[in-house]
């Protein structure tokens, strides 16, 4: 075999390296472009949304602040149109260009690669299509601009009724504005996937053939090798060429002792030495393991072969290194020798580390997770056994973390758990372990403690380290715990007992008002099987059909009329009787069946709203979302089907979201609450009042109604605050075009003021109770067209 073949070998693969890191330089590059330039749309459409927002305000109040928050934004937009106006021309002037992005918002060290991407993707069908959708924009926000330029030249609007109508006019172009943003940021998300998914690929199939080349190539030297090896067995001069032409670490120790009688270049610089140096020391000097190497004195003892055989040696320097040692048995210099290849597994032993330090952590908080922690636990137990002692177990649930989850979005949630980590391992000793079974459980192992009372001091440190607010973000979160302990071995000899009596009386605390903590005892296996037992008839109350819907007709404020119908939730529970979704949807939520009662709850309503369809009674119908549903990516799909099947018109469907779940605006529930716009369903903003009350949450969203909660409904006549809230809330809503609805009106003087208040329509008991599908139609047939307040004695429906 030719000399020059090892070291054709050793560049190829070098070759192959620098080939995979100059694809995957250049497509992280071509990736990052494509962020820079989906940053630059949203940038775009923040300062589109702006526009409208402060010039509808200087409309209504004149004020100048509004105005130049409003110019302010629509220099972005023109700094965007003149670098794509400069981009697009057959000549395009860069420094037009990079002016025009910086004034857009787009970072300096951006511009290279937005510029670079353009020109590679010039003439592409998609791009083109992109540039096509924005400059359709120009002339909408040409309008805007001559809206605004008229405004200011009379300094505001002269009176509230042509304010009106310039808010109209604003929002009539915010309207025709919204599906060419949609249509451009879903093009350029699409363009963005496709790009990441081909490169992807291109890796992969490149990596793959580089790989197949290099390793053909490789065997096809070792099994060279192998015959050159036969062939020259004679020769030992030949044999040293063949070592020495090795491009791996290939040495001859004698078989008796193991002394170095030869060694290549490769091996010498391995061990650290010169060849002087290492002839006639033995090779187990360089084992760093003393077991490793007795198990491969052995093996060579017993097999005279060994194939990647893991060793750990030591150099003459003291580095140390992991290697596969592969040995043969060759006569050399009279004698029976051992022909020992190695081949460096250092990366290779940092990715399995890596890989068991990943499979016994938690990817999120770094703790033990619960394959680590049962193997731990069961270590615990075997020792206790042994010398007869005790240990606990601590069973932490944190309190309202869906809450947190629900409102201030999943990362919130995960800083949140591991500021909650940090303080869980700052309360417990250093001995003990802190490990996370998974969502916001967590488990804590005390062993070799005194006794209960030194148990309930860990406990009540926990408690109040998790007790303390978290900063997250620029709000606080603020959770409990709610802790079950169980001792080994009064309350349990296995570990599937210890855990269920620990998480039994963890359930215990959260019945006792949660962040406190209880210890196990039997009389807690009853309050457990209650739990099961309603856990179970959660679970079998769809299948037996024991849930159903009841409607409450929403009555237009000014006409009288029925224009919709919100739908309820009930559970005609055999043993409670009838409940309502708070009751009951939490056990849902942790038994996982609230997607299924979500859909069924869909499929009912469009069948009762098909049935009035049937009988001409059009009647639109709201069903409620919960953030559960809301984060589903599929939501959309199942909505379309859904209407599909029933051949219901989307229109006559509306969701209704609860304000706090929209409080946070999580991308993947702005993504779902587009997917559902497409379909053209109408949305509501449910609950109004009961957080931080902000219809700044709308810009962007695409809500047709606001509903007023009834906590704010019911103290507007005692709390002139509550009324004022609530008309400021109208005034807005009617600005940006939303229909306002008063929730839990239950009597003619709140009827009375939430119409003097400019809500446009009501529901609650005054009106009507929730009734049965069937009797929707016959109310509305009941009802005398035009009247708004009751007859004496009688409701007004």
């Amino acid at each position: 075999m030719p000399r020059s073949r090892p070291a054709a070998i050793v560049w190829l693969f070098a070759g192959i390296v620098i080939c995979l890191l100059g694809l995957t330089v250049y497509s992280a590059r071509l990736l990052a472009s494509g962020q820079a330039f989906i940053s630059a749309e949203g940038a775009w459409a923040k300062a589109q949304k702006d526009a409208v927002f402060y010039l509808s305000r200087y409309a209504e109040d004149g004020a100048e602040d509004d105005y130049r928050a409003y110019r302010a934004a629509i220099r972005v937009i023109e700094g965007d149109r003149a670098a794509r106006v400069a981009l697009t021309q057959p000549r395009p002037d860069i420094d037009a260009v990079r002016r025009g992005l910086l004034q857009g918002g787009v970072r300096e060290e951006d511009v290279p690669g937005l510029l670079e991407l353009y020109r590679l993707l010039r003439g592409f069908g998609p791009m083109e299509y992109l540039i096509s959708v924005w400059a359709r924009s120009d002339a909408f926000i040409g309008e805007l601009e001559a809206i605004g330029g008229a405004l200011h030249q009379r300094g505001g609007a002269r009176d509230r009724g042509e304010a009106q109508d310039i808010a109209r006019r604003i929002h009539r172009i915010n309207r025709a504005l919204a599906p060419l943003e949609n249509d451009f940021s879903q093009t350029l998300e699409e363009m963005q996937r496709a790009a990441q998914s081909l490169l992807t690929t291109a890796i992969l199939v490149i990596t793959g053939l580089l790989l197949i080349a290099g390793i053909t190539a490789s065997r096809r030297f070792l099994a060279q090798n192998a015959r050159l090896q036969e062939a020259l067995v004679e020769s030992e001069a030949q044999l040293r060429r063949v070592i020495e032409a090795a491009p791996m670490p290939l040495l001859i120790a004698r078989a008796s002792d193991q002394r170095l009688l030869y060694l290549n270049g490769k091996a010498l610089e391995q061990l650290g030495l010169d060849f002087a140096s290492a002839v006639e020391r033995p090779f187990a000097d360089f084992h760093a393991d003393p077991a490793i190497r007795a198990a491969l004195g052995e093996q060579l003892a017993r097999q005279g072969v060994v194939d990647d055989f893991e060793v750990h040696l030591r150099s003459a320097g003291g580095r140390e290194s992991w290697l596969l040692l592969s040995a043969r048995r060759v006569p050399y210099g009279g004698t029976e020798c051992l022909l020992i290849a190695l081949a460096n597994i250092d990366d290779r032993k940092r990715v399995q580390e890596d890989m068991r330090r990943r499979a016994l952590h938690d990817p999120l908080t770094g703790l033990a997770n619960r394959a680590m922690f049962l193997e731990s636990l069961e270590r615990a137990m075997h020792k206790a056994r042994r010398r007869s002692a005790q240990f606990s177990l601590l069973f932490v649930d944190l309190d309202r973390f869906k809450e947190v989850n629900d409102t201030m979005g999943h990362a919130a949630g995960d800083a949140l758990l591991k500021a909650v980590t940090e303080r869980l391992v700052m309360a417990v000793r250093q001995s003990d372990l802190v490990a996370r079974l998974g969502g916001d459980e967590f488990v804590i192992l005390i062993e070799e403690h005194e006794g209960p009372e030194e148990v309930m001091i860990v406990a009540q440190k926990v408690l109040s380290m998790v007790a303390r607010p978290v900063p997250v973000d620029w709000r606080e979160a603020a959770v409990s715990a709610s802790i079950g302990i169980a001792s080994f071995p009064e309350d349990g000899e296995d570990i599937e007992a210890l855990m269920r009596n620990a998480d039994t009386a963890m359930y215990q605390a959260k019945e006792r008002g949660r962040n406190n903590f209880q210890f196990y005892s039997p009389e807690l296996n009853v309050i457990s099987h209650r739990r099961l037992a309603l856990e179970r008839r959660v679970r079998e109350a769809l299948e037996r059909e024991e849930l159903f819907i009841e409607y409450q007709p929403e009555v237009d404020l000014a006409s009288g009329r029925i224009v919709a119908a919100e739908a309820l939730l009930r559970w005609n529970d055999p043993q409670g009787g009838v409940s309502t979704p708070p009751e009951f949807m939490p056990v849902a939520e942790e038994t996982g069946i609230a997607p299924a009662i979500g859909a069924w709850v869909l499929e009912r309503v469009l069948s009762d709203a098909r049935a009035w369809h049937e009988r001409g009674v059009p009647l639109a119908v709201g069903v409620n979302l919960s953030a559960r549903q809301l984060q589903q990516p599929d939501l959309a799909e199942q909505v379309a089907r859904a209407l599909e099947a029933h051949r219901m018109p989307a229109a006559m469907l509306r969701l209704e979201i609860a304000e706090p779940v929209l409080m946070e605006g999580e991308d993947a529930a702005h993504r779902t609450l587009r997917g559902l716009e497409a379909l053209g369903v109408q949305m509501a903003i449910d609950n109004f009042g009961s957080g931080f009350s902000s219809l700044g949450l709308v810009r962007g969203l695409p809500f047709g109604v606001v509903k007023i909660d009834r906590s704010l409904v019911s103290s507007c006549p005692v709390r002139r605050e509550c009324a004022a809230i609530v008309q400021a809330t109208t005034a807005m809503a009617h600005a940006l075009g939303l229909r306002v609805v008063a929730q839990g009106v239950e009597s003619e003087e709140q009827r009375a003021q939430m119409a003097a208040l400019g809500c446009d329509a009501a529901q609650g008991h005054y009106f009507a109770e929730p009734m049965q599908a069937g009797a929707i139609p016959e109310l509305l047939r009941r009802r005398e067209p035009g009247s708004v307040s009751p007859r004496p004695g009688e409701k007004v429906l």
